[in-house]
């Protein structure tokens, strides 16, 4: 009977384990890292004058305009934009097309970066 109960519980850990394991839905995203309104992902960038590349249009909008903005991913090719729940691993990468792999909340828009990299081939 102790064996039976023993071998019981086991089998029902090692299915909550799988369920668990297998809602972890890891996946890798492709996109631009950018300012929440996609000021800078427009043409022409909404950004100062004096601001003339992606980089600095983004870091403005995160850090200089009021209210303080967040950094997106962006996928142009499905017009579609995703919240990044790691604002400092994302950081060096504004301007920049990217992977990230990552799991998306669920129900939500938001990725849980793990990894994050530039790649030119990140459209391809």
């Amino acid at each position: 009977m102790k064996r039976l109960t023993v071998g019981i519980l086991g089998i029902l850990l090692l299915s909550l384990l799988s369920a668990r394991f297998a809602s972890a839905d890891e996946k890798v995203f492709k996109g631009e890292v950018t300012d929440e309104q996609l000021n800078c992902a427009q043409t022409p960038m909404k950004a100062p004058p004096e601001l003339t590349n992606k980089e600095a249009c983004v870091l403005y909008w995160a850090h200089s305009a009021k209210p303080d903005g967040k950094f997106v991913l962006y996928d142009g090719a499905t017009k579609t934009t995703y919240q990044l729940d790691d604002q400092k691993l994302v950081e060096p990468f504004v301007g920049a097309k990217v992977k990230i792999n990552g799991e998306m909340e669920p129900g939500g828009k938001t990725i849980h970066v793990k990894s994050i990299n530039t790649d030119s081939e990140a459209y391809h």
